[in-house]
């Protein structure tokens, strides 16, 4: 995930598939709790099903524009069990990897360690690298969502069971970031998911290693639905960043005083 701007998350989430169904609507955004939108959210409020960030919509690959979301109908009820984690992956043992290589066009680390990662990609169970991780890992640079579409489609095939860009930016979209979760599902058929994420100017290291601790928190402890996995850690994770910002601004204030 970026690891020092925009982890602001909001509460719309979409997605796209490699069949043919359903027709096409445009996708909307929604604010989290209308009442209180920047208030913590209890214990009762993490476990319960009405998250902020509500659960997917599925899109086809054919019908992605390059300028626009689009999403349709949400998927069945009965579709659920299809992406629970412990019919994705074995759980017994289990390999998620967070490359940390750099980000934002900068890589933080030696040359040879992108190599490295690159050949033990084939025995990662879930991968959860940011936009610029994603381009060195598969050698190709991306502008836009079919690119990024290429890029699941090269670590799918390379052997990872799940991937999760956690942070990838468009220029004809200023105000969002847009994480992207893949993998085969029951009937060898790649499907894709996307959430759209509010984007904000704020510096704050280390939001990558949340995801992924989180992520792997709740895989472990709770198992099921990976797409309301991927739901909770981000409403955790805008929490978090709302109450840090938060307390920021009043420290300054109180400073400045």
């Amino acid at each position: 995930m970026n690891g020092h701007t925009n982890d602001h998350m909001n509460d719309h989430m979409n997605g796209h598939t490699n069949s043919h169904t359903h027709g096409l609507t445009n996708g909307h955004m929604d604010e989290p709790n209308g009442e209180h939108p920047y208030r913590l959210m209890n214990s009762n409020e993490l476990k319960s099903s009405h998250q902020i960030i509500p659960q997917g919509k599925q899109i086809h690959e054919k019908d992605m524009l390059k300028n626009n979301i689009l999403t349709i109908s949400q998927g069945r009820k009965k579709d659920e069990e299809l992406y629970f984690i412990e019919n994705i992956i074995n759980l017994n043992f289990l390999w998620v990897c967070d490359p940390v290589m750099g980000d934002n066009g900068r890589l933080y680390v030696d040359e040879r360690v992108v190599e490295s990662y690159k050949k033990a990609i084939e025995y990662v169970d879930i991968i959860t690298p940011n936009q610029y991780e994603t381009e060195l890992l598969c050698g190709i640079k991306i502008n836009e969502e079919k690119d990024v579409i290429k890029c699941l489609n090269v670590l799918l095939h390379k052997g990872v069971k799940i991937v999760i860009i956690t942070s990838v930016n468009y220029n004809f979209d200023k105000d969002h970031l847009f994480l992207y979760v893949s993998f085969f599902n029951n009937k060898n058929k790649i499907v894709y998911f996307k959430y759209k994420i509010l984007k904000i100017h704020f510096n704050c290291f280390g939001s990558g290693d949340l995801f992924s601790c989180l992520l792997l928190s709740f895989i472990v402890k709770q198992k099921g639905n990976i797409l309301h996995i991927i739901s909770k850690v981000l409403n955790i994770v805008q929490v978090i960043f709302k109450h840090f910002i938060c307390i920021s601004l009043v420290n300054t204030f109180v400073s400045s005083v």
